[in-house]
């Protein structure tokens, strides 16, 4: 992501903050489209970074998964 707007800021086809603004959007469609492609998937594992000990959840499912196989 940001890859081709670096390539046509180099290019001088537009300003830094131009090309940031592009690079934000860029990121934020990608996150979008990565979630609606989640969504489809019934036994996803779903985790909020904002919460504290997510890390721990994230670490704690992957050896459920290794010690019993997946769900």
């Amino acid at each position: 992501v940001g890859y081709r707007q670096a390539l046509e800021f180099l290019q001088g086809d537009f300003d830094y903050s131009s090309f940031r603004d592009k690079g934000i959007a860029a990121t934020r469609q990608l996150a979008k489209r990565q979630l609606t492609w989640l969504r489809h998937w019934d036994n996803a594992f779903l985790y909020d970074p904002q919460i504290k000990a997510f890390s721990d959840e994230i670490v704690a499912k992957i050896w459920e998964i290794l010690d019993n196989g997946p769900t």
